[in-house]
């Protein structure tokens, strides 16, 4: 279980401790959080510096997923020759952290229908790497057919589980892990990100009676649960309510060593 990405300047002071420099915050986040979600790979590829510089200041057993470049998934539809390029530019950046990482996720655009993006997708997997796993968000019903299912459990890729607007997810499971992205809605500005301004507890126990019947099931090894600002404003206390329904130790965010969060 983690945030979205963690470098909120508006956590300084109510997570991240005013001794703690900037440069030094995925070190601190690491010793708290054991996984992250980047999304700002959405936006542009990381170079084998960034990626290098990200290994160096996690602990070993720290765990990434990141997004594809929305160029890909966006712009291209998922097309392979048109994504040749940046394909190879993001698979490049990543190569000095790729021991670390877990997921990669493709988040596709709502209009994207599921027949639209089959035979792109079909192309596009024989040119992924097998070092991690891979999730795919279809954010269009298409996605939650029979047919559609069918052809992500043959390849082992898994649907996300997500809490957006518009998008009515079944939660189903194809493969051996699970990916669960609680976000919320966008109507929270980000000024007010260093506390909880709203309470959504009747959607994170609806997802904590997901996960504790996902748990009971020995099919699936492992879960990656991500939750974001947009749910209630200061995300580390959603997590820790998450955390507490769940029955699991909250989190403490101090500038110390952390127990490491819980992975199913």
């Amino acid at each position: 279980m983690d945030v979205q990405d963690g470098g909120y300047s508006e956590w300084k002071g109510s997570f991240y401790p005013k001794t703690v420099k900037q440069k030094d915050w995925l070190k601190h986040y690491s010793r708290i959080f054991d996984i992250t979600e980047v999304n700002s790979t959405f936006y542009h590829t990381i170079s084998k510096i960034m990626a290098s510089k990200w290994d160096k200041e996690t602990l070993y057993n720290f765990r990434f997923s990141l997004k594809f470049p929305q160029t890909i998934t966006h712009e291209n539809k998922l097309e392979f020759e048109k994504s040749r390029d940046e394909l190879n530019r993001f698979f490049s950046g990543l190569e000095p952290l790729k021991h670390k990482i877990k997921v990669l996720v493709l988040q596709l655009p709502p209009s994207l229908e599921f027949e639209t993006a089959k035979s792109s997708l079909k192309e596009l997997e024989k040119h992924l790497p097998h070092y991690c796993r891979y999730a795919i968000e279809g954010r269009h019903a298409s996605w939650f057919s029979d047919e559609s299912l069918e052809f992500l459990s043959r390849r082992n890729f898994s649907p996300i589980w997500n809490e957006v607007p518009m998008v009515e997810n079944p939660a189903p499971i194809t493969t051996d892990f699970v990916y669960v992205r609680i976000i919320g809605d966008r109507k929270l500005q980000k000024n007010v990100y260093d506390h909880k301004v709203r309470d959504q507890t009747n959607i994170i126990c609806k997802w904590a009676e997901k996960l504790t019947i996902l748990e009971k099931n020995e099919k699936v090894k492992f879960s990656w649960v991500v939750m974001n600002n947009h749910l209630e404003g200061f995300v580390p206390s959603s997590v820790n309510s998450l955390r507490s329904i769940l029955g699991f130790e909250e989190l403490e965010f101090k500038d110390k060593d952390q127990k490491s969060v819980f992975d199913f």
